[in-house]
């Protein structure tokens, strides 16, 4: 943000000088006509990298597909009480891992060793995620880790302590 704050100011300082460097006239008007719609494309950059691609709009839309998903599973995991059986649970555990890893991947982080904590007395339901990470990931991409565990407490509506990276 701050760059693109710098880059508006620059474009802007070298814009006037430019108009007040060219004579009036014919000319003067181009200059500002053409300075006008290079400042509008350096203004709208922002949204010109959301709109094309740069991986944030895709990353934001697979992460609520992943809520939605989650909150899919829960809803049927609760409706099947009498088909509970070692096989759904592992299911589950199973597809609770793979959002998990995807979550973590769009983070830029590789998550190691998953383990899932249930309640005892409703099955299905998630009470704890431990995880470990590479010492290296730890160290450089430290923002992505908190990052990655505010999306999984909003994912899975745990707390933050109920989150553990090794």
């Amino acid at each position: 943000m701050t760059q693109w704050l710098k880059t508006l100011t620059s474009c802007l300082c070298i814009l006037t000088v430019l108009v007040h460097l060219v004579p009036k006239g014919k000319f003067s008007r181009y200059v500002r006509f053409y300075g006008s719609l290079l400042f509008l494309l350096a203004a709208a950059g922002p949204l010109w990298r959301i709109l094309a691609g740069e991986g944030e709009l895709e990353r934001l839309l697979q992460l609520e597909f992943l809520r939605e998903d989650h909150y899919d599973l829960e809803t049927s995991m609760s409706g099947m009480a009498d088909l509970k059986n070692e096989q759904i649970m592992a299911a589950y555990q199973k597809e609770l891992t793979r959002q998990i890893r995807e979550t973590a991947a769009a983070y830029n982080v590789t998550a190691l060793g998953i383990r899932l904590s249930f309640d005892a007395e409703e099955e299905y339901r998630l009470t704890g995620i431990t995880f470990g990470v590479q010492p290296e990931t730890r160290e450089e991409n430290a923002a992505g880790l908190d990052s990655l565990r505010r999306e999984l407490t909003e994912v899975f509506a745990l707390d933050p302590d109920q989150i553990r990276v090794r």
